[in-house]
């Protein structure tokens, strides 16, 4: 418990100061992802301005297409439970 409040006081702390970066595996993207110019091609479709080759944790052997691009503004009614949103500090 004590490690998710303070995983929740760094990511507010980076939020207040930093850069949000939203993180998303492809869903368009099909096959191993070898290079990243297909990849952001895939993400670019998505709606995302970039993308990244990643190794697969669950199947090393396989690397998947990952779409990163700004956190959306925050929604009136959002919960502290954030989806797949990684803080990065610049």
């Amino acid at each position: 418990m004590l490690l998710l409040t303070v995983g929740l006081q760094q990511a507010s702390a980076v939020n207040n100061g930093g850069v949000c970066s939203a993180v998303d595996r492809s869903k368009t993207f099909k096959g191993v992802c070898v290079s990243k110019a297909p990849c952001v091609a895939a993400c670019g479709g998505e709606g995302y301005p970039d993308g990244y080759c990643f190794m697969d944790v669950a199947d090393p052997d396989h690397r998947v297409c990952m779409c990163t691009g700004p956190c959306s503004p925050p929604e009136p009614a959002a919960t502290s439970r954030a989806v797949r949103k990684t803080m990065i500090p610049y």
